[in-house]
């Protein structure tokens, strides 16, 4: 099921990103326009672009709706309907992931805020404000109807969402290695990030640097544009301004935040590579001469025409060819595949381990084991996509823990001594690969901290 959805998700990516890059044009403009887009976003690399976009589309697919807004915005009228429309599908998007706030509703109530500066600027008559205040409102409203929906979500019995960090800025010190981390995983998104023992992968690789490059462009153009002036009298369009301003913000909090540690959070900016392919195909296929999208006999020959498209269709067919490369490789066994039979092999079927391995180990069981999270330091309950019931020992019982051999190898996991410390000497140990099974002959629940679940009564 992760992978079948991670497929839809990503496939409805990549159409809405065609979708939205085509804005208004038609014809031969239209379409160049789509396939520059889809054809940044074809082939993620096999290697860490894959797993991003496919294997766990958590933020990934935010995308998918923050797409399809952007898309009504483009082609949907001035009408008063857009607006309630947009706080509504806002709200959904914060609802299910908080960084919706930052790729969506900060974007559109900024570039709302900034036309009606322009048009104050510009002494437009009033009326011409009603649509960007509408919106910039219905970009206000959509912040607390997420947060009433929440706490409606949560008084019925539903989930619990975690609020931000309350470090959201980064310490100074930390913003060079921000902006490294972020550029990398800038590069492993778009499929332009190296992996020296695969040379194929290398080549493919510099492939990718074409559409990172596209992308750049189409963010310096939309920047450049954003206002008008001397240079550049037309303005760029609404939908445009707010890819822009989504793209930015991203970047932002990716160097000034504190959410990118590793490549591994790739998948807190992964919304960077629809944003790039759209700004690509939206700005770039305008700058070139007017006479080239003419499908008149006499404009069809034109040679630099012919030799541009030429090469779009070139890279449009490298594209096709990495992403057949990339089909033909043997799937990988899921990590947790060795413990995961072991343990439904021995009928062990509910236990403690640290995130990753709890996790995993579920999923590749397909529910036969029940692996709750603890924390690594102190083995307390983890509150993070997890339910109380796991862990309410008149309801649920636990027997073993999963601890790590060597923790400090990736994924990581529990220290073999922090159990002994937390739970005592084990009844029995076995060591399955890279991991100890630690079984106990009582209910661990009874020694777990932190039972307490917020807005859950009766846990503790």
């Amino acid at each position: 099921m992760v992978h079948i959805c991670g497929a839809l998700t990503y496939t409805l990516t990549v159409l809405l990103a065609a979708m939205l890059a085509r804005g208004q044009a038609k014809g031969r403009e239209g379409l160049v326009r789509a396939l520059v887009a889809g054809a940044i976003m074809l082939a993620p690399s096999v290697l860490g672009g894959t797993e991003v976009f496919l294997q766990e589309p958590n933020h990934a697919g935010t995308a998918v709706p923050i797409l399809a807004l952007f898309l009504l915005l483009d082609r949907a009228p001035e009408r008063w309907w857009v607006p309630p429309v947009a706080c509504v599908v806002l709200a959904a998007v914060q609802i299910g992931d908080q960084l919706g706030l930052v790729a969506a509703t900060a974007p559109i109530a900024g570039v709302a805020a900034a036309r009606l500066a322009m048009l104050a600027l510009r002494r437009r008559p009033l009326r011409e404000y009603w649509y960007d205040a509408a919106l910039l409102a219905a970009a206000a409203a959509s912040y607390e109807l997420a947060n009433v929906s929440l706490r409606a979500i949560r008084k019925f019995g539903g989930y619990y969402q975690a609020p931000l960090p309350k470090q959201l800025i980064a310490p100074t010190s930390q913003v060079r290695g921000n902006l490294h981390m972020t550029l990398q995983s800038i590069q492993l998104l778009f499929g332009a990030s190296y992996q020296g023992r695969h040379p194929q992968l290398n080549l493919s690789a510099e492939l990718h640097w074409v559409g990172l490059g596209l992308a750049a462009a189409g963010l310096a153009v939309a920047v450049v544009t954003f206002f008008p002036s001397r240079t550049f009298p037309s303005r760029t369009d609404r939908v445009s301004q707010i890819l822009a301003a989504a793209t930015i913000c991203t970047l932002v909090a990716g160097v000034f935040g504190t959410l990118i540690q590793s490549l591994s959070y790739a998948h807190e900016v992964a919304i960077l590579l629809p944003l790039g392919a759209v700004l690509a195909g939206r700005m770039l296929p305008p700058l070139l001469p007017a006479r080239w999208w003419d499908t008149s006999s006499e404009q069809r020959s034109s040679r630099p025409a012919t030799v541009v498209f030429s090469l779009l269709g070139i890279w449009l067919a490298a594209g096709l060819a990495a992403l057949c490369f990339a089909a033909s490789w043997a799937p990988l066994a899921p990590p947790q595949q060795q413990l995961a039979t072991w343990l439904a092999g021995h009928h062990c079927t509910a236990g403690l381990a640290g995130y990753w391995q709890a996790n995993s180990t579920t999923v590749v069981t397909g529910g036969q084991v029940l692996v709750a999270p603890v924390t690594p330091e102190s083995l307390d309950v983890r509150h993070w996509e997890s339910s109380s019931a796991w862990y309410d020992p008149a309801q649920s019982s636990a027997d073993f823990v999963i601890a790590a051999s060597d923790p400090s190898v990736p994924p990581g996991g529990l220290s073999i001594l922090t159990v002994r410390k937390r739970f005592g000497q084990p009844a029995r140990e076995y060591t399955v690969g890279p991991y100890v099974v630690m079984v106990y002959d009582y209910n661990l629940l009874t020694r777990l901290g932190g039972r307490a679940f917020p807005g859950v009564p009766g846990t503790g």
